[in-house]
């Protein structure tokens, strides 16, 4: 009795065993592939397309179950259609149900812009080898081809790819005509075949290693690459799976910015003739930290061979965010100096993979995309909008975070060094989106509260390198601005202005030795300095008639007086002259050292200045300025850098141009004050032509951006017999010369005028500009032509003036 409810007891073990291998009521065990390969999967992206990767093949008497991991943009929706079905030896298994997703409708992802499915089949035959997963017949519908078991597929060693079973890391690629290996490819010097078994010899720039491969079992092989042996699994998943083991390191390589070069290699893998026809360049994007602006962008670029190969130097300041050709690949992690990249995008197979000593992070990112933190803000924002906005921000980074704590959980392996990466990243992006705000806040202005929130979460919780992060610059300047203009600027609906007050800057130099004044005289120039606020904010919030009236006052007159022969010495004439540069940036100092400020964010941030003004103002610094420079900033590599933009411009400067034909002189316009007058008296001699007038200013980012392209211009256009006139704004002549001559804006047919001030403006009020560069087409009688002729759309420009010829 006793043996009888023993076996028993043995069967219904055995019923509830099976009864769990089972799903969905099926009578037999079902036959299961972990991780099955693909010959063909084009769904790689991730980012601009849906993200299909398959992860588990079921296959029971009743059905076939097909489990796939979707990926998507969070503003992107993903449909299945119903009539998805299965083809395996020429006949259709269709579709019967799924889970997870409503079928035929669009929906938008919610769990990290994820979704695991499960799809329910038709049963496929037992003695199925090799299947395809095809959406429907519908235009626009994705294929899964060629899927088949990864154990059978590694037995084929040529394609494949390996990983070290116990770093997790891939090592090694198998293909017809080469090999991947240590970050390069390898031509096959022999390769000999025993069996399941091969020796093969790899060669690479007279450089030669053997490699064992042992047979497969189970997905697995024995692999002796140049004497050091390992075991390792084939790779069949689109990213690399999880790794083996934890990864606690948290930090990043810092060098300081002393720049170093990554070596980036990689290989476009039967890129699609759509990619193609983008060129045969492969492109990767970083931002400079001592750059602010879009004279930020370092690309750097790589000319791809037939195959799609290509070998990309870049030098790095510092671990940096970099951004791969957007228009192919659509990759956002991190490199850092010194360090050798290859990457494997493989739009047949569907595999994204990096290969590298630490590359670890840059694997992750594949597999784990990281998220975009952004939200619009609104217009002429009061402080409870602000405020609202500040709490949505706030939101929007948690549910992001909360994302990231479920990827912990469920991949308990994923490194400290991702973890703490995306942290930084996420936070940083959402400092600069609040920063970024204030554009929209009503005298773009922040509440205290709201910028508090800011310093406590944002400045005070940076993160070292500053490289590492592209918002990390944006944010930087806005948020440094944003204490300047509330601490020393004038302020009304129209914007700002920061005086330049001389009492302190004279304070200082007298303290430093270099003049010699009297508290008495400190204290005119402190009057003279709140009575020119009082004036600025006359100008801004009551207009040019209110300010010509305020500086007729004689409290004005009465202080000014008082104060010119003070600023008339010599040795404060000098100061002045020489100081002006440098106000903003003690401004900028003054706030950042009360906030605490490490000595590397200083020098950037007083690099970023010097640059600044070079560029805005397109002259060398001063010796004073310079002086400053190198007692100030310790960076070398910064140093470097602003000495070279100073040596630039000196050299502009040498390069005399004042007999230019180009350059005409404002004396036969010297008694006019009549805007439309001046303008006439300027294109008279040009009646019988078309001109193209380019009102800009030395000032002016995207001006000087489109005058780089005037070479282009004038050949593109040569054949319609166009004056080109350019009027300078708010520009000085030194500035304006400098500019000139670095674009090469000059020609029989070019024409400059710097106009002063007062001229200038009656123009522009003629003309109703807002906005600079400003570009007007006149015709042949000198009419002012209603069109739009910009000729940053030079083709769009050309197709105009076609019409009038």
């Amino acid at each position: 009795m006793k043996k009888r409810i023993l076996i028993l007891a043995c069967l219904l073990g055995i019923a509830m065993t099976q009864a769990h291998a089972y799903n969905n009521g099926s009578s037999k065990k079902a036959q299961v592939w972990e991780s099955p390969a693909t010959e063909v999967n084009t769904e790689i992206e991730g980012y601009f397309s849906v993200l299909h990767e398959i992860t588990r093949v079921e296959f029971a008497k009743d059905e076939t179950r097909i489990m796939m991991r979707v990926s998507l943009r969070p503003e992107q929706w993903v449909k299945f259609a119903s009539d998805t079905y299965l083809l395996a030896d020429g006949k259709r298994y269709a579709l019967k149900s799924c889970d997870g997703m409503e079928l035929d409708k669009e929906v938008h992802l919610t769990d990290h812009n994820q979704a695991n499915l499960v799809f329910h089949f038709e049963p496929l035959p037992k003695k199925t080898k090799r299947f395809d997963f095809i959406e429907g017949d519908g235009p626009g519908a994705f294929r899964i081809l060629g899927i088949e078991s990864a154990d059978t597929r590694a037995e084929q060693l040529f394609p494949s790819n390996w990983r070290n079973t116990q770093t997790g890391e891939w090592e090694i690629g198998f293909y017809e005509d080469f090999a991947i290996y240590d970050c390069r490819f390898w031509n096959y010097k022999e390769r000999l075949q025993k069996g399941d078994k091969y020796t093969i010899v790899l060669e690479n720039e007279g450089k030669e290693i053997c490699v064992n491969v042992d047979k497969c079992k189970n997905g697995k092989r024995q692999l002796t690459i140049n004497g050091s042996e390992g075991e390792y699994n084939f790779i069949t998943s689109i990213t690399l799976p999880d790794y083996p083991t934890k990864d606690t390191r948290t930090s990043y390589k810092d060098t300081h910015y002393q720049t170093d070069t990554v070596t980036f290699v990689g290989w476009l893998k039967d890129m699609p003739e759509g990619m193609k026809k983008k060129g045969n360049e492969y492109k990767v994007n970083h931002y400079d930290i001592f750059i602010y602006g879009m004279n930020s962008i370092n690309s750097n670029y790589g000319k791809m061979d037939s195959l799609g190969r290509f070998v990309i130097k870049i030098p790095l300041r510092n671990s940096s965010e970099v951004f791969f050709d957007w228009d192919r690949t659509f990759i956002r992690t991190l490199f850092e100096p010194g360090e050798t990249y290859f990457m494997l995008y493989d739009y047949k197979a569907g595999h994204k993979l990096f290969m590298g000593k630490d590359c670890r992070l840059q694997n992750e990112t594949l597999a784990f995309p990281i998220g975009w933190l952004n939200r619009s803000y609104g217009r002429d924002m009061d402080k409870e909008a602000a405020m609202n906005y500040l709490e949505s921000m706030k939101k929007d980074k948690e549910e992001l975070m909360g994302e990231l704590e479920k990827a912990k959980e469920a991949h308990p392996n994923l490194s400290d060094r991702y973890v703490n990466y995306l942290t930084g990243l996420y936070n940083t992006e959402e400092g600069r989106e609040l920063m970024q705000a204030r554009y929209g806040m009503k005298d773009r202005s922040c509440p205290e509260e709201y910028l508090s929130y800011v310093t406590r979460q944002h400045w005070q919780q940076r993160k070292q390198p500053y490289t590492l992060y592209r918002e990390f610059s944006t944010f930087l300047q806005d948020f440094t601005s944003e204490l300047v203009a509330n601490r020393y600027s004038i302020k009304s609906p129209k914007g700002y202005v920061i005086p330049k007050d001389k009492e302190p800057l004279l304070r200082r130099c007298r303290e430093e030795g270099r003049i010699n004044i009297s508290d008495e005289e400190l204290a005119i120039a402190k009057r003279i300095d709140k009575e020119d606020r009082k004036i600025i904010d006359i100008m801004l919030n009551d207009g040019d008639e209110a300010y010509i009236k305020a500086i007729e006052e004689p409290k004005w007159k009465e202080i000014n007086a008082q104060f010119t022969p003070i600023a008339e010495r010599e040795d404060i004439k000098k100061v002045l002259k020489e100081e002006a540069q440098l106000v903003g940036i003690y401004n900028t100092l003054n706030i950042v050292d009360s906030l605490g400020c490490d000595k590397e964010l200083r020098d950037i941030i007083i690099t970023r200045e010097l640059l600044r003004i070079i560029d805005g103002e397109r002259k060398p610094l001063n010796e004073n300025t310079m002086q400053f420079l190198e007692k100030n900033v310790s960076m070398a590599e910064a140093k470097a850098l602003v000495q070279a933009e100073h040596e630039k411009y000196l050299a502009l400067e040498r390069r005399d141009i004042s007999k230019s034909p180009s350059l005409k002189s404002a004396e036969d316009v010297a008694n006019l004050s009549d805007g439309e007058k001046i303008l006439r008296k300027i294109i008279e001699p040009y009646k019988g032509k078309i001109i193209l007038l380019d009102i800009w200013g030395t000032w002016c980012g995207p001006c000087k951006a489109a005058l780089a392209e005037s070479q282009k211009e004038y050949e593109r256009l040569k054949k319609y017999d166009i004056i080109f006139l350019y009027l300078a704004n708010n520009s000085s002549d030194a500035s304006w010369k400098n500019v000139i001559k670095m674009y090469n804006v000059e020609g029989e047919n070019v024409v400059h005028y710097n106009l002063p001030k007062a001229q200038q403006s009656a123009i522009e009020n003629f003309l109703g500009v807002n906005a600079f560069p400003t570009y007007k087409l006149i015709d042949r009688n000198g009419n002012v032509l209603d069109v739009n002729a910009d000729p940053r759309d030079l083709e769009g420009l050309a197709r105009l003036l076609e019409k009038m010829k």
